[in-house]
């Protein structure tokens, strides 16, 4: 799937937003997954998720490392949802998650993201923390690197919502931010497996 084919099937199919730590990110990019917490609206939204459904990624404050304001907060990527499943006693990912936190998995066959991606080592969480908190900044800083910010979205007319795990993105601020996400993606997208 190409740039043209991405605009065209954000489009034709259900957009969506979804917020984590920039930490579960550098897990999604290893994992081409992401997980929820199972509660009423999260259960309800997960239910809900469909194949080919699209993903933007937002990247919230750290949660799990001390806070650093340089860190940028925003729209980081976008990927196609692939799959679901739940995970009954996930296990812990040997850094920030507990076991069993977030059950409700959502699998992603294609990822664009919109940071330096090329200078960040495939590698699990847990790898990463074992080499040190500096090594994770450092990726979050190429993670986050041309995040498209609230202030740009709002020059735009486009917005998503700064709370909740998960939300819906009417269609047409959905096209507004797919013009903003699509003028940022600067590397070769990730497919699952590859």
């Amino acid at each position: 799937m190409n740039i043209s084919d991405l605009q065209k099937f954000s489009s034709q199919n259900k957009l969506r937003k979804i917020t984590g730590p920039p930490c579960d990110w550098l897990k999604t990019l290893n994992t081409f997954s992401w997980g929820f917490r199972s509660y009423g609206r999260t259960n309800n939204a997960w239910q809900s998720f469909k194949k080919f459904d699209v993903f933007i990624f937002h990247s919230m404050k750290q949660e799990y490392l001390l806070q650093d304001n340089s860190v940028s907060t925003g729209i980081i990527g976008i990927g196609i949802m692939d799959k679901k499943e739940i995970i009954a006693g996930e296990p812990y990912d040997g850094a920030f998650t507990p076991e069993g936190l977030r059950p409700l998995k959502i699998y992603f066959s294609d990822m664009w993201m919109l940071g330096q991606i090329s200078k960040i080592n495939n590698e699990t969480i847990s790898e990463k923390k074992n080499k040190g908190t500096n090594y994770i900044i450092k990726d979050i800083y190429n993670l986050t690197y041309n995040t498209i910010s609230f202030s740009t979205m709002k020059e735009n007319n486009c917005s998503i919502s700064t709370q909740g795990a998960v939300s819906s993105i009417a269609e047409d601020n959905g096209q507004r931010l797919m013009k903003l996400i699509l003028e940022r993606v600067h590397e070769p997208h990730l497919i699952k497996g590859q």
